[in-house]
């Protein structure tokens, strides 16, 4: 935050001011060097690159900038640079690195004694202003530009305070000497022996370009690569009995391509890395990304998918009619990406791997926030401008476009002084981060090529990562996969727990059990595969076998979803799928006509114009990003190409139009193998070990959702005894034992202090051995809530109330002069009513975000069967029925002077407002009560967007055993039956008993225990009963 200076404007300015030459200089680092001299080259500009950094002289620090004058000296000043940020500050650290490069002492620290210290050539006095005084050093005109603008000279200030956290006044005022000058102005400014010194120092720079040649190490001295690919590839196809003419034919393909393009090493490299993995029983997924379409990939084991027999293009990865850089993605588990970094660099050497530099920018509610307060504004006022901040580019299209902004802003003076300088610190650098998975490896010391900085398990670049790549070094992707650590804990839990090693690349994408789950929607916890609607989806697509789950992870996505209901019924057959032409039917068959990956586009451009698939990928990749003169060039193409293959021009027109419609959104097919395949490997576990997968699952954010999953399939909550309670929820036995760990309130030193220190016998013997630090009421209380101490006193209550007198008991007889007798001494309780089973299954519920104690209307639920619609279900203006208790009840009165009232209810998950208009409460007023539990009916309506129910009526339930038990004779009094159990609404399952078929039924109604209603049924019932 040291300068306003974007690179592009600054050279941009300068060249309109006259100048031919121009140099950069940042203070301790050289971030933006490389992208400079891109530039500056590109706008027929010469570049200078230099390097401004203190350095110890006789214990002074004394200011310096390093002038880069070759190409070697470039690297030597990355050599400088790089030994400054790993803390080499005196001269004689890097006095071996002088060579070619310039060194510009400012005038004000350029006395004799420094000057003498410091080599006899290329060293100049620095000037930032015209002087008389001579040195005994050649002189330079040596002007800082922090801002292009006078104008900008605030804006400097306002950057320079937002990184100190000091507030500014909002009348700025700061001496515009740092703007850029022009170079004529600069010219009349010093003497001409400066001038002509500085002409000379700058007509002995020049820095070759950079040809971006690979620098990858050489993976193996003994043997060249492209022939250890080769080795490796053919041993792998014989292994795997694929020694046929299709594969070797894609082999050598690929290969050569490989060759011809220079990556034989990086495919190596990244195969020992993952093979490292492999040794060390680290699973690393079976690809993702297009690499999944190499065969090469696959040989070398750094996929684990087959593109020949599925059907996966090499050219949507690797294409030589377009140059690029591969993208193998490397991905791990996020808890060994560590173990895995320290094999490459003790692989490579230290000296030549690293990790990649990346920027965070100013965003727009960034840079609002923080200008914001450095003006001093709260943070509510602040919160409160922000969030009319939407989603435009820029600060700027956002004021133009909303009104609420814009009226805000212009009624205060302050806040619009706060937006302006918003706009112009807007996508500026803010800090400097990591790149989260980019990795580079170079053949040499690294900074022979670039400077790098320390970081905390790799040296970190000072180049962002398209600089590092146009330089020629290839940045790997080392990418941490949190599904992967789950995947592999799964597989190790299965063979501590069941003594079965499973193979993950082994197991069967096909496996039936495992996609049952995937027909049944019972796809929680499943990497891509959890969001309600895909899970809706997936019940009505029903996939039978792997390349369902692949389609279904494409075609639910923005787009292409539009086709998901034709896709469903052209799959189930309940519509004739009618392909666009003969020729290209086998291509959209998998999929029912309908395009919906990218490699179908290119199979198309293949067999209907005649394009090679490199070709073809430009043609695809063209479309997508509606590249003019290729675009233009590439369509005359495809409809020159399917003329000569027999087409009509209509035909072509009309399959190129399909083309550049389903290009926007197609999905690359190798990468949905991928997800695809991680997917069905988490559910196998799902599947075949639920407890497992629950188990390792449960660590997630999705915890409480995971746990009602689990306990829809079976598995029931174990009481949280402080005896048996992990660290971690467990499953065993059909069980879910809630972990410590989920307790709030409970630190992770006391659970670990609980696991090393129990079995306990009581409340009173743990809180005796209890260090004195956790004898509180406030850390005890949770534990007796949740019901830790149930297996000896399940009266909670007593044991809460009682709780501060026995924390004094046992700290009485925990000192020496009582020790000796403690054990023998028992605390007297005095008694309390206990809680109810509704204020348990709250505390639980508050405490672990699930209860142990079923609450009363889960037992309700259950006797109802489900004839009511969940609060998180509902729907504005649907009719329901829910099932609730009373909470809160707040009477409000009319200006009628009419009685009306306002609920607030809960179904245990989800809260709701209900409303009784006055009509409706006075005939119910009787039956409403706090914390009781109901069935209100009513209409869901949307105010100030929450929902809320309109009640037009309510029935009191409780959970009961008795049921009312009806014997009928015929049944044509059914209907008359049904209408008089509707006047006796309440709590009450009805059961009727056919005499002539023997056999019951469980009617929908519920009806009050009265003997009116007995009275009723008389002449329609043979019997009742209620019991």
């Amino acid at each position: 935050m040291g300068s306003t200076v974007k690179l592009a404007d600054y050279l941009t300015a300068a060249k309109a001011l006259g100048y031919q030459t121009l140099g950069i200089s940042d203070i301790d680092n050289l971030h933006a060097a490389h992208q400079f001299m891109t530039l500056a080259l590109g706008m027929g500009i010469k570049p200078v690159v230099s390097f401004e950094t203190t350095c110890v002289i006789d214990s002074l620090p004394i200011q310096l900038s390093f002038i880069a004058k070759t190409s070697e000296g470039l690297s030597n000043l990355y050599r400088i640079s790089s030994k400054k940020n790993f803390g080499f500050h005196t001269l004689s650290d890097i006095a071996s690195h002088f060579s070619d490069v310039a060194i510009v002492v400012g005038s004000d620290y350029a006395v004799d004694n420094i000057l003498k210290q410091l080599p006899k050539e290329d060293v100049y006095v620095g000037l930032l202003k015209p002087t008389v005084q001579e040195f005994s050093r050649p002189k330079i005109p040596f002007l800082s530009v922090k801002y292009l603008d006078p104008a900008d000279a605030n804006t400097l200030t306002i950057l320079e305070h937002i990184k100190n956290g000091i507030k500014v006044d909002e009348s700025l005022t700061v001496a515009h000497s740092e703007s850029l000058h022009a170079a004529s102005t600069v010219s009349e400014l010093f003497d001409q022996k400066s001038l002509q010194n500085l002409d000379e120092l700058v007509s002995s720079i020049h820095y070759q370009a950079m040809d971006g040649s690979l620098a990858l190490p050489t993976f193996n001295q003994d043997m060249a690569a492209a022939t250890e690919l080769r080795q490796i590839a053919t041993a792998f196809l014989e292994a795997e009995q694929k020694v046929t003419p299709t594969y070797l034919e894609r082999l050598e393909h690929e290969l050569t391509t490989i060759h011809e393009m220079g990556f034989d090493d990086y495919f190596l490299i990244v195969a020992d890395v993952l093979r490292y993995a492999r040794s060390e029983n680290i699973y690393t997924g079976m690809g993702r990304g297009s690499a999944l379409g190499s065969l090469v990939a696959y040989a070398l084991q750094i996929t684990g998918v087959d593109p020949v027999a599925n059907s996966l293009l090499f050219e949507r990865f690797l294409n030589p009619e377009r140059a690029s850089l591969p993208d193998i993605d490397i991905d791990m588990p996020d808890n060994k990406r560590a173990d895995i970094l320290a094999y490459v660099k003790n692989r490579y050497g230290s000296s030549h791997v690293a990790q990649i530099m990346t920027f965070s920018t100013f965003g727009m509610k960034q840079s609002f926030r923080d200008v914001a307060k450095v003006f001093g504004m709260t943070e509510i006022e602040i919160s409160h401008v922000s969030s009319m901040i939407g989603r435009s580019d820029t600060l700027a299209q956002e004021y133009a476009k909303n009104n609420r902004l814009r009226a805000e802003i212009i009624n205060d003076t302050r806040l619009q002084t706060v937006f302006n300088y918003a706009q112009k610190i807007e996508g500026m650098p803010r800090q400097k981060s990591v790149h989260a998975s980019g990795v580079v490896l170079a053949a040499q010391d690294l900074t022979n090529y670039l400077p790098i900085a320390p970081g905390e398990m790799l040296p970190i670049t000072q180049f962002e990562a398209h600089d590092v790549e146009a330089i020629g070094l290839i940045k790997f992707d080392f990418l941490s996969i949190k599904n992967l650590t789950y995947i592999n804990d799964m597989r190790d839990l299965v063979k501590a727990r069941y003594d079965k090693l499973i193979n993950i690349n082994q197991i069967d994408l096909n496996d039936q059990q495992t996609l049952s789950l995937f027909r049944e929607g019972q796809t929680l916890g499943i990497f891509q595969f959890e969001n309600p609607q895909m899970m809706s989806f997936l019940r009505q697509l029903k996939p039978t076998e792997f390349s369902d789950v692949v389609a279904a992870t494409s075609i639910f996505r923005p787009g292409p979803s539009a086709f998901i209901p034709e896709f469903i019924k052209r799959r189930h057959g309940d519509e004739v799928v009618i392909y666009p032409d003969s020729t290209i039917s086998h291509i959209l068959k998998p999929t029912y006509g309908i395009m919906i990956f990218q490699e179908q586009i290119m199979q198309v451009a293949q067999i209907f114009a005649g394009f090679s698939l490199g070709r073809a990928d430009l043609l695809r990749r063209a479309i997508s990003k509606k590249k003019g003169d290729e675009f233009e060039l590439l369509r005359a193409e495809f409809i020159s190409g399917s003329l000569k293959n027999g087409h009509s021009q209509d035909k072509a027109s009309e399959i190129y139009e399909l083309i550049e419609r389903f290009a926007n959104y197609g999905f690359n097919r190798s990468h949905a193998f991928g997800y695809g395949a991680l997917a069905v490997q988490m559910a196998f576990f799902k599947a075949h070990y639920p407890d497992v997968f629950y188990e390792i699952m449960l660590r997630d954010s999705k915890r409480l959702a995971l746990l009602n999953d689990a306990r829809a399939v079976g598995f029931t909550l174990a009481p949280a005894y402080i005896n048996r309670m992990p660290y971690y929820d467990k499953l065993s036995d059909g069980q879910i034992v809630v972990g410590m760990r989920a307790i709030k309130g409970l630190s992770r030193e006391l659970a670990l202090w609980i696991l090393e220190h129990r079995p306990f016998s009581s409340l009173q013997a743990f809180i005796q051995k209890l260090p004195d630090n956790f004898q509180k009421v406030a850390i005890i209380q949770p534990l007796i809530s949740i019901g830790a101490f149930d297996e000896f006193e399940p009266n909670r209550r007593k044991l809460v109330e009682n709780l501060a007198k026995l924390v004094d008991f046992s700290a009485v007889f925990q000192t020496d002069l009582f020790a000796t007798s403690a054990s023998n001494l028992t605390f007297a309780y005095t008694e309390y009513e206990d809680y109810s089973p509704a204020e348990k299954y709250q505390m639980e519920f508050d405490l672990m975000g699930i209860a142990v104690t079923e609450h009363p209307l889960m037992a309700i639920a259950k006797q109802r069967q489900g004839n009511f619609t969940a609060i998180s279900n509902l729907v504005a203006n649907q009719k329901v029925t829910v099932l609730v208790e009373l909470t809160h009840l707040k009477t409000h009165r009319t200006k009628a002077g009419a009685t009306m009232a306002f609920l607030n209810v809960t179904d245990t998950q989800d809260v709701l407002d209900v409303t009784l208009f006055p009509e409706v409460y006075h005939h119910y007023l009787a039956d409403i009560s706090e914390g009781t539990f109901y069935l209100i009916m009513g209409k869901v309506s949307e105010r100030n967007e929450r929902l809320q129910l309109v009640a037009d009526g309510l029935v009191k339930v409780e959970a009961t055993d008795k049921k009312v038990w009806l014997a009928i004779a015929d049944t044509s009094k059914n209907k008359r039956i049904a209408q008089i159990l509707s006047e006796f609404p309440g709590n009450l399952p009805v059961v009727l008993y056919n005499e002539t078929t023997k056999t019951t039924q469980l009617t929908t109604s519920y009806v009050n225990d009265t003997e009116l209603l007995l009275k009723r049924l008389t002449g329609y019932v043979t019997k009742a009963v209620i019991r």
